[in-house]
């Protein structure tokens, strides 16, 4: 996760209305001081008495080691069967000693990850043309349950780049709550539940790790998870890492005009509050697929802000504290409430997990849907490997991470389980 930390004023307590933690408003950014030496990960030039880069979060105390010249972007994130592949050149040239024999850099198996569980789900992982290690993870199960149904678990989180030890939370926060997550479903308790109890355990897990600095800064991370079962999907959130329901444009569902979110990072689900689940209703509206959609809605200070009526959309957005997250994982968290909802779609589509490297390059549902569907109810890998090369091609400054779920309808007439 690039921006979180606010020159200033770190993380943003979640308990006070006005996002200061004693309850009050928080006030006015100061005036930017003198400009100071350029980021030595990202290049952004910050104020000189930041710590961490406004950007993608290094903490500017800590030099950086002289390395290769970065080369530009490419859309070269598939292996090529012939070894692991170099995340900075995208060659197939990792020498035994761990470094890339083409471009010099040293070569780290997270910097790009693959898994795809028999099409069902599927995951690709990319540390990003920025940074220098991948600070997110991805997990997955899928689960046959007694009644021969499938069930499939996936959970994607995001590390706080300005707190210690953050990739070492994403890992810990993402198996814990999708291993819980698995448990607790095939104990025979409901989407919902399990989701809940997954993201406590993730919580305790990350909460329980070593190395909090002096001032209490935690390794700490955010999660978004997905539980689907045949016929409805339930997904949680703590932070900024998103959820979208992608419907098949063969259905119909998605309305040209529907270009944009309506706010950037709030939940676009078709009618009710976050948190309910949305059916169409019965008669001639359940005709229509279900359309498109941001599922979750960002724990920021923007959207904080907007929904408290404090601020414009216009004006949160501007601010520079507008991407700051006010909920995650780890000992300096609080008590952390997930928030859960749930989706019943009445035609094919995708179940979408991604982190901020992707959605900050793009964000719209529809045009989402659009560029990997029909292909992800089939290939998911395939994909996942076109969203994340998407974000490397428009400048990877942060850690990508994808999961895609293929759904199709129990009975669906266009691609149900009896289609060929």
């Amino acid at each position: 996760m690039g921006v979180i930390r606010v020159a200033g004023y770190g993380r943003l307590d979640a308990t006070g209305p006005g996002g200061a933690p004693d309850g009050s408003e928080i006030a006015p950014p100061e005036p930017p001081t003198a400009a100071g030496a350029a980021c030595p990960s990202c290049g952004l030039a910050g104020d000189a008495d930041d710590r961490y880069c406004e950007s993608c979060g290094y903490d500017l105390d800590i030099p950086v080691p002289p390395v290769a010249e970065r080369p530009p972007p490419r859309r070269v994130v598939a292996p090529s069967g012939h070894g692991p592949v170099c995340s900075a050149c995208g060659t197939a040239t990792i020498g035994s000693d761990g470094w890339c024999d083409a471009c010099g850099r040293p070569f780290n198996p997270r910097d790009h990850v693959e898994s795809d569980l028999g099409g069902l789900v599927a995951m690709v992982s990319n540390r990003g043309l920025r940074h220098r290690r991948n600070e997110d993870s991805a997990a997955l199960r899928v689960l046959r349950m007694p009644d021969g149904s499938d069930h499939v678990v996936a959970v994607v989180c995001d590390g706080v780049s300005s707190s210690p030890r953050p990739d070492e939370a994403s890992a810990t926060a993402a198996e814990t709550a999708c291993a819980t997550m698995a448990a607790t479903l095939i104990e025979g308790c409901a989407p919902a539940k399990a989701t809940s109890a997954g993201v406590a355990a993730a919580a305790s897990a990350v909460a329980r790790m070593p190395g909090a600095e002096d001032g209490g800064n935690a390794p700490a991370c955010t999660l978004v998870s997905a539980i689907m079962t045949p016929g409805e999907i339930t997904v949680g959130w703590v932070g900024d890492s998103r959820a979208y329901w992608l419907a098949d444009p063969a259905g119909g569902a998605d309305d040209p005009a529907d270009g944009d979110d309506t706010l950037p990072g709030a939940s676009t689900l078709p009618r009710g509050a976050v948190g309910e689940p949305y059916e169409p209703d019965e008669g001639a509206d359940a005709v229509r697929r279900t359309p498109s959609a941001l599922l979750t809605e960002d724990d920021s200070w923007a959207t904080r802000m907007i929904a408290l009526g404090a601020m414009t959309e216009a004006e949160a957005y501007a601010d520079r504290r507008a991407h700051a997250i006010v909920s995650w994982l780890g000992a300096d968290a609080g008590e952390v409430r997930p928030r859960v909802t749930s989706l019943r779609p009445t035609g094919p589509g995708a179940l979408l997990l991604c982190s901020d490297g992707l959605w900050n390059y793009l964000s719209v549902a529809p045009t989402l849907a659009a560029m990997v569907l029909p292909g992800a109810l089939e290939q998911p890998l395939a994909a996942a490997r076109l969203l994340t090369g998407f974000a490397l091609d428009h400048g990877g400054a942060d850690n990508i991470t994808v999961a895609l779920i293929p759904f199709n309808p129990p009975g669906d007439p266009v691609r149900g389980p009896d289609h060929d």
